[in-house]
Order: structure tokens, then sequence, then C-alpha cells
């Protein structure tokens, strides 16, 4: 299986991902449709050799003014921090992980009950790359993706039993942690929380459980591609151990990047479109992108934060109360989810294509 397009109908028509492909051919050279041209490749040229620009915040203390003056200014600064301290034990959280894992190694027919457009489950689904069907060149990524329905309480029976418990659980201790973080960042607009804007800031939580198989050429390859979360916030769990995968912008003027490394017990929190448009620029979405390596498969989970559907998506009143410009236009959050699954990924051309 050779050709590009054996390669395309097995991954992706035949449904079985870049993990079947991976688990059915000794791979010693990367399949043509994942071979990424030569200017998207991180080269070590555009790493930034010090990862300690990555702010690391002790939130024990949620009440603490300086955690406070912490978030709001990585927010502003870097676009993405990570938190310790934040309450969840470290055994739940490896428990996820190993729940994670426990779901790629399910036989692939188990998996494939579950891709999407014909998955077993309303509320999860399967796919790989990144959009299959749009992008010439494939990520290699797979990822199982989970919806949080409040009126279940994010339990839903038809999600695989082997993470269904953990997935659950986590959805819960994440919610309360989300809301605490866009509380400081809201009331450092002048703006607060109520249930209307509550539907903007996080009427909707989602989660993916994402593999990134071993791959025999790394360095042609990219995990997920360069995108900046069109969201509202994301909180990242990433695997212990596994490093030099998750890589962030450093500035939006620049083509150098920064390496997030993995923390034991630490949560990567980072700003999405919404909060930048929102903040009308005050806080900053950052564009990231994943690696993947030679001798091992990684697993990252993020839970992402948003607006339902239908909400409509600005610079906030409070944030223009001194005669400024809004820098975006409003926008229905639908239409911007449209536009930004319907391309591959392209750094922060969504966000770009709504700018005044």
């Amino acid at each position: 299986m050779t050709p590009t397009n054996d390669v395309r109908e097995f991954v992706v028509n035949q449904r079985n991902g870049v993990k079947g492909l991976v688990d059915s051919l000794k791979l010693t050279a990367l399949p043509s449709p994942y071979i990424q041209p030569s200017q998207e490749r991180l080269t070590s040229d555009k790493i930034l050799s010090s990862p300690s620009q990555i702010p690391v915040i002790d939130v024990s203390n949620w009440n603490d003014p300086q955690v406070a003056s912490e978030i709001c200014h990585a927010a502003a600064k870097h676009g993405l921090f990570q938190i310790v301290n934040h309450g969840i034990v470290p055994g739940e959280l490896k428990a996820l992980i190993a729940a994670a894992r426990g779901f790629f190694e399910l036989p692939a027919e188990e998996r494939r009950r579950y891709w999407r457009g014909s998955s077993v489950s309303e509320t999860a689904w399967l796919t790989t790359s990144f959009n299959p069907y749009k992008e010439s060149i494939l990520e290699w990524r797979d990822f199982l993706k989970f919806e949080f329905l409040p009126q279940r309480h994010g339990y839903d029976a038809t999600w695989p039993p082997v993470c269904r418990e953990q997935v659950t659980d986590h959805f819960k201790r994440m919610k309360p942690i989300a809301n605490k973080i866009l509380t400081i960042l809201m009331n450092n607009l002048n703006s607060t929380i109520d249930d209307s804007s509550n539907q903007t800031l996080m009427g909707t939580m989602r989660m993916n459980f994402n593999y990134y198989p071993e791959c025999p050429e790394p360095t042609l390859a990219i995990g997920t591609g360069r995108h900046s979360d069109i969201n509202t916030l994301t909180l990242l769990l990433q695997e212990d151990g596994v490093l030099s995968s998750l890589y962030a912008r450093a500035t939006e003027d620049g083509d150098k990047w920064i390496h997030v490394p993995p923390i034991p017990g630490a949560i990567v929190v980072n700003i999405g479109d919404v909060l930048q448009i929102m903040s009308n620029d005050r806080y900053r979405s950052v564009e990231h992108c994943v690696l993947v390596n030679r001798s091992c498969s990684r697993v990252s989970i993020p839970v992402f934060c948003g607006p339902v559907n239908d909400s409509a998506i600005e610079p906030l009143p409070e944030v223009l109360e001194n005669n400024e410009m809004a820098r975006y236009r409003k926008v229905v959050y639908s239409d911007y989810l449209k536009d930004f699954f319907e391309r591959p990924h392209d750094g922060k051309t969504t966000i770009e294509s709504i700018k005044l």
C-alpha cells in the first residue's frame, strides 16, 4: 500500500485512521500524503532555546490577587500558560490518559464503530487528521471527540465503555476550573459573567482524545498543523514524559516558536479566538502546533469551552467605553465555526477574516 490513493483510501475512506496504518504496516518511510511542504515544517532554527517564557501559575488560592494578575498578564502577553495545584489529584489525570490509550488500543473494528458520519454515539465520534476530505496533506493524528451535555450531567451511555467514566468525571472537574479562569479574565475587562454571557463563554464543552502514533520520519510530518483555537478557552492535559511535542508561536509577527513542556499534573491553558475578539485584542489567541515522535506515540486531552452556536461574538461594550474602536465585526459563532472547519489548519486565517 504505497500509492497515495491507496493510503488515503485505507486511512480515510475505510476508516482505519493513521493508527490503523501504523498497526498494519512496518513503515520505514513517511507515506506521501503526510509529507508537509518545507515551509510548514517546524525546523530547529525556528524554535527558541528557552521554554521558560511560558508562565507556570500556582492556583492553590484562586482568591489571591497575585494569581489573577498572573493569569491576566499571561493571557495578554502569551495567550498561553500552565496551572499547577489546581486541586485535581495526579492519579485522576493519569487514569484519563490511560483511558484514552485504552480506546486507541481497541481492535480496529471496535474503534471504527465511532467513526464520524456513522458513529454509534451522537455525542462521540472518531476521525483522522483535521479535515481529511479537504486537506491536500494529512496530519499525523487521529482523535475521538466528546460533547458534554449539561442536561445529562455530561454522562452518555453511548460513549465507549473503556473511557466513559473517566470522560464524564473529567468534564465535571474541568468546568469549575474554566469558570474560575474566565471569571478572572472577565473581571479584568470590567465585565461579569451572568446567565447570558455564560452561554457565550462556556455554553458548550467538548473534549478530544488526540492520538499521535509513532512516525517513521517525524521531521517531514506534522501532528497538528499551526492554528489558534476558535473557542473561548482550552484546558489541555499533556501526557507526561513526551517532550518536543507542543509548540506555541512566540510573537504574533514572527516565525519563532516556544516549546510547551509537559509538567506532571499541570494543565495547559490557552486563549481562543472568541476571547481575543471579545477583549478587542487585550487577550491573545495563541497559534500552536504539534510535532510527532519517531520512537513513541503520544496522547493529549484538550477540553474546549466555547459559545453556543447562535451566540453573537463581538468586542464587549465594556472594552469600548472610552471611544475605543472595535477591531472586529460582529459574527455569529456558527458561521465562524463553519469558516474554520471548511479549510485545513492555516494559522489565524479565520480571525483575520473578521478584522475591521
